[in-house]
């Protein structure tokens, strides 16, 4: 289809859920190559939902779901994966017992990026790299589990809630990363994330998800702008946010 060549992935009227539950409702959507999207939203609106569908990960009940020229909704997650999208999970899934050079290589696909530069955007990795998954701190592991997605050298990278649960010092060191992701281009990125201030922070185009559907999508700068819509559409006011 036209619109799926010009999109890096496109969404088109999805309905997803798990087993008979509908969770995402007639949501569309493109994003172009090279672009970056925040999701922010209450708790429990699809955001996450959204990511696991987009990698296969859900029951699709309608809609398709474009990689560049190519319909890859009825392709299983590893497909998708080898198709061009990389997940970053909120679980993050390192494997405990494989040192961290060994989950560095456990999808690496040849490209721009590779295990040396990794370890030189992520320091600690190399300092940690012959420790096992299961002897590294909340923080290294995910790093971890960036530079793992980023091995397989994706087109698009999906990455869920990246700072749950990590120190503030840990959320600086990867924010500073993910900024030097943007701004060197190229990857398409979409980031679901609690903390608003960061989210309008790191992407230009930010989605607000409500009830499965798309409540606002547009220019960050006009929620930065605004904190009474910004609380409107997201209940910060009330702790949703922060």
């Amino acid at each position: 289809m036209p619109e799926m060549q010009k999109a890096g992935l496109s969404l088109g009227n999805v309905s997803a859920g798990y087993g008979a539950t509908v969770v995402l409702e007639d949501l569309s959507f493109d994003l172009a190559a090279g672009e970056k999207l925040s999701i922010i939203g209450r708790n429990g609106v699809g955001k996450t939902t959204l990511l696991a569908t987009i990698m296969g990960l859900t029951r699709l009940h309608a809609g398709r779901i474009g990689l560049g020229d190519r319909d890859i909704a009825a392709l299983r997650p590893n497909r998708r994966a080898q198709a061009g999208i990389g997940f970053v999970p909120q679980q993050r899934e390192i494997f405990p017992s494989l040192t961290v050079e060994e989950n560095l290589l456990v999808g690496l696909r040849p490209g721009a990026w590779t295990l040396e530069r990794i370890y030189e955007l992520f320091p600690r990795l190399q300092q940690r790299r012959a420790n096992m998954g299961n002897q590294l701190s909340g923080g290294e592991q995910q790093m971890l589990a960036f530079g793992r997605a980023l091995l397989t050298n994706p087109r698009v990278l999906l990455l869920d809630e990246p700072f749950e649960g990590l120190a503030p010092v840990i959320v600086e060191q990867l924010f500073h990363a993910l900024l030097r992701l943007r701004d060197e281009g190229g990857l398409s990125i979409i980031m679901v994330e609690q903390h608003a201030k960061l989210a309008l922070a790191f992407a230009p185009r930010t989605m607000v998800m409500s009830r499965g559907r798309i409540a606002f999508d547009g220019a960050s700068r006009s929620l930065i702008d605004d904190p009474a819509r910004l609380d409107a559409l997201c209940g910060i006011g009330g702790g949703g946010l922060h």
